[in-house]
């Protein structure tokens, strides 16, 4: 190690000249097989780089092959030059593994419990959601039914949980209530 300190200490223009050498080489591949760049300084470009950046020459005319939606090279229009092939997940390429049979599904319904979604359904068919708990401070449940947009319910639950029904005639809020 001592060995390679005096070296280096002695040769520094020489590891630096070196490590220049190496940089300048792999920028240059890097440059030569397409990486860096502009566009604009491409070969044979003018330096102008509004045609070669996919925009229409703004001195061609209609018929002039550098019009608009070409570039300069050829009249080819610009865009990708092929599609490339779909790409295929790795997961599913399993040889050998069997596609799993559907699993069979249950014809009884999910219990939920009463209320959950804050409505009784008690009243009315199943599209109506009486609250299943009226607002603090209502004394008369059926006059803020009322100006709700509420209209007389059926009671469909077979039970009367907010009392709505006072005269027991099936219909909450109705005449007679």
């Amino acid at each position: 190690m001592n060995r390679l300190r005096q070296l280096v200490g002695r040769r520094w223009w020489l590891v630096a000249g070196l490590v220049v050498l190496v940089a300048v080489a792999g920028v240059a591949s890097w440059w030569a097989i397409g990486g860096g760049g502009d566009a604009r300084w491409s070969a044979g470009a003018d330096g102008s780089g509004s045609a070669e950046l996919g925009e229409p020459d703004p001195s061609a005319g209609p018929d002039d092959p550098a019009g608009p939606g070409t570039d300069t090279d050829g009249g080819q229009p610009a865009g990708p030059a092929a599609v490339p092939p779909p790409y295929v997940q790795p997961f599913a390429q399993q040889p050998g593994v069997a596609p799993q049979r559907p699993q069979s599904t249950s014809s009884a319904g999910v219990e939920i419990a009463e209320g959950t979604d804050g409505c009784d359904h008690a009243y009315g068919d199943r599209s109506i959601c009486v609250p299943w708990q009226f607002p603090a401070g209502v004394t008369d449940k059926c006059e803020w039914l009322k100006t709700h947009g509420f209209k007389p319910l059926e009671i469909t639950g077979g039970r009367d949980r907010h009392g709505l029904d006072r005269n027991s005639d099936g219909t909450a809020c109705g005449d007679g209530d």
